[in-house]
């Protein structure tokens, strides 16, 4: 079952009963088909629609829906249809169940008053199944997959005489303009529970489960209910394994399949931040094939490693499958990632190593410019005093740095002198000192 979303304030019944009442939902309608990446194609086609067409703000029309009508084909009772875009396939007939966007208009108002466009989320239901406006549901039946048209619903399949004040005003006809996304046959599990164990436990029949199974399981992670979406992979592999196969064709059918609802898992337990798990369906993947031929699985093994910090095993798979797919920008993403928190681990380490040791301020010895200024301008002012017999003090500046002594310590090694420093009433001073130069002295 799905899950609803919760009412930010109750609903007073007895306006409701005298009139009608306002509600809002306290829900994050945030985008459900974000990071379909590496779901193996057959499970997860591609996403690509003209956004354009079909998510309009405004009505199409904004005229009285009399003259609209006349250019419209009546489908059935209290309902005109228009065609915008045509579909494929067959009209929705059966048990299904439709994912679809639609924007929905009163009579001569410009903006919508119901629109998953604005809760940025395609809504979803089982035809005959699911508490629906009947209106809707039968301009629905009339439409094939990928359809885009404008229906003109009368208020009898609507809100009816009364309607539902204040949003919704009396006997109120409506515009909507529907585009139908998928159909999934869900099938009918009951009809299955009532076979013999011999004939349910057949690869045809569990096939054919196990199918509306991935469908629905697909649909959940698309709207983001992920633990549910996990919960009917892990079902449908439970279906796949205790079925009965009869020859080779069926075993490597039902191997490729496994493989491919083991990926999806992987996939899941990734989005979950569930690295461990994921890790547990790869080893699962090893049992039935050579993971190291599948980019996508090598991506979602790298993946879960580099969240569990088994930084150089990741780097491994993750190579291994940029060699497979070198174009890919998601495996190329993830290296990039998995390169950076490497380097803030390595950096980490080191920041431990030197609070342990008190080396923390230890920095790497380089002479800047600066200081090689500094040393040039001692070598010369050395070279001077040493070459003047009646000098005995040469002048050095106050406050010298720790890396400045560190020059004048350079210096005197390479012309042969000693330095010495020596405080003296809390000030420091600075000693050259050499077998000619006796107690020359600089502050």
């Amino acid at each position: 079952m799905e899950q609803g979303k919760p009412l930010k304030n109750p609903i007073d019944l007895r306006e409701l009963l005298n009139g009608g009442t306002g509600f809002s939902l306290d829900a994050d309608f945030k985008s459900e088909h974000v990071g379909n990446e590496f779901f193996l194609e057959d499970d997860f086609g591609s996403e690509d629609e003209d956004e354009d067409s079909h998510k309009q703000m405004m009505s199409p029309w904004t005229q009285s829906f009399d003259e609209l009508r006349q250019q419209m084909e009546p489908v059935a009772e209290h309902i005109h249809k228009r065609i915008m875009k045509r579909g494929v396939g067959e009209p929705v007939r059966g048990n299904v169940r439709v994912t679809l966007d639609y924007n929905a208009f009163f009579e001569k108002e410009p903006t919508t008053f119901d629109s998953t466009t604005l809760r940025n989320a395609p809504y979803s239901f089982t035809v005959g199944k699911d508490s629906i406006l009947e209106g809707l549901e039968k301009a629905v039946l009339t439409m094939c997959v990928s359809e885009e048209s404008q229906f003109v619903i009368g208020y009898p399949l609507l809100f009816g005489e009364v309607g539902c004040m204040p949003r919704i005003p009396p006997k109120a006809d409506a515009l909507f303009v529907v585009r139908l996304h998928k159909c999934v046959d869900v099938g009918d599990a009951s009809a299955l529970q009532t076979l013999e164990d011999s004939e349910r436990r057949t690869y045809a029949l569990v096939k054919k489960r196990v199918v509306e199974i991935r469908a629905y399981a697909k649909n959940c992670f698309q709207r983001n209910m992920i633990q549910n979406a996990i919960h009917k992979y892990l079902e449908a592999v439970d279906t796949l394994q205790l079925c009965d196969l009869k020859d080779a064709a069926e075993t490597n059918e039902q191997q490729e399949t496994l493989i491919s609802l083991y990926t999806s898992l992987a996939v899941c337990y990734n989005r979950k931040d569930q690295p461990k798990d994921a890790c547990r369906m790869i080893n699962e993947l090893r049992r039935l094939c050579d993971i190291n031929l599948y980019a996508k699985i090598l991506y979602q093994e790298g993946k879960a490693l580099h969240r569990l910090g088994e930084f150089k095993r990741a780097r491994q798979v993750l190579v291994r499958a940029q060699q497979l797919e070198p174009r890919d920008e998601n495996i190329q993403r993830e290296l990039r990632s998995l390169l950076e928190s490497t380097e803030k681990f390595t950096e980490e380490e080191r920041n431990i190593c030197r609070r342990a040791f008190g080396m923390k301020d230890i920095q790497k010895k380089s002479v800047t410019a600066e200081q090689q200024a500094f040393a040039q301008m001692v070598k010369e002012s050395m070279k001077h005093f040493m070459e003047d017999d009646q000098s005995t003090t040469l002048p050095l500046p106050d406050g010298l740095t720790d890396a400045e002594v560190n020059v004048l310590q350079e210096v005197a090694d390479e012309m042969k002198v000693k330095l010495s420093v020596q405080v003296d009433n809390n000030k420091k001073i600075t000693n050259f000192k050499s077998d000619r130069l006796l107690g020359i002295r600089s502050l």
